[in-house]
């Protein structure tokens, strides 16, 4: 999962801010009073638990939409990884 933040100077441009492997999404949450505000966190399962190493915050338009096509693109990256 790719962060892109616009340059201001060159417009059509931008530059990685972050990036993450879908497949260490461990949890995805909102908040009822403020549903654009999405938490995602990255992290690894192991045998103590889930072991969270990254947390960010998106501010996203149709917040319910954008995770939905989330949410089906790591399916699919988990079920390729899985049949492989």
């Amino acid at each position: 999962m790719y962060c892109l933040r616009e340059i201001a100077s060159r417009k059509g441009f931008s530059y990685i801010q972050s990036r993450q492997a879908l497949n260490s999404v461990v949890k995805i949450t909102s908040k009822k009073k403020h549903p654009e505000l999405i938490t995602f966190k990255f992290g690894s399962n192991n045998s103590a638990g889930v072991e969270i190493s990254a947390v960010e915050r998106y501010l996203i338009p149709n917040a319910g939409d954008a995770t939905k096509v989330i949410k089906q693109q790591i399916m699919k990256v988990l079920d390729a990884l899985e049949s492989s």
